[in-house]
């Protein structure tokens, strides 16, 4: 008897460790999904000045402080080889905007290397140039409340009017 009761011991041992796998096998493999919020900033506004195509792109770094890291890519759409010219290192800068105002320009912060920048782009070529990171702090310790920002991409090339490219907007807070 005591042979029988530690096998149906071990039996309803092996169903319940069975039934806690069967339990986590279905739990895994089931397809919820999780909650996500829509992504934002939407990618890339896209200007077009003379035969160069510009297209912004902003990474919200989830940190806190918010990080923002933008870049516009620079595309040839003619046919030929072209060459801008900028006047510093700081070939791409940020800009924030409230209610459409603007409260925050990244060139104010920055120390920008005193030499010409040359980007040439054959036909049909593309390059990619980064901003500066900034950090939701820089934009609004001016005294700027937390909330919803319109972000841009600016360039300003050497002997031409600013280019500026539309970013999307970002949550912004400081602790």
């Amino acid at each position: 008897m005591a042979a029988s009761s530690r096998l149906q011991h071990a039996g309803s041992r092996n169903a319940r460790g069975s039934a806690l796998l069967l339990f986590l096998a279905i739990g895994c493999a089931s397809k919820s999904e999780p909650s996500r919020e829509p992504l934002r900033p939407d990618p890339a506004g896209t200007r077009t000045v003379g035969a160069i195509e510009y297209r912004g792109e902003l990474l919200v770094l989830e940190s806190f402080p918010v990080q923002l890291a933008g870049s516009v890519t620079l595309t040839n759409r003619s046919d030929g080889e072209r060459t801008l010219a900028f006047p510093d290192g700081c070939v791409v800068l940020l800009r924030a905007y409230r209610a459409d105002e603007r409260v925050w320009d990244q060139v104010g912060g920055l120390g920008c290397t005193q030499a010409i920048v040359n980007v040439t782009l054959a036909a049909g070529e593309s390059n990619t140039l980064r901003a500066p990171t900034a950090s939701a702090y820089e934009i609004l310790s001016p005294g700027h409340p937390a909330g919803t920002y319109r972000l841009t991409a600016y360039l300003r090339p050497a002997g031409a009017a600013e280019i500026e490219v539309d970013m999307g907007e970002a949550d912004l807070a400081v602790p």
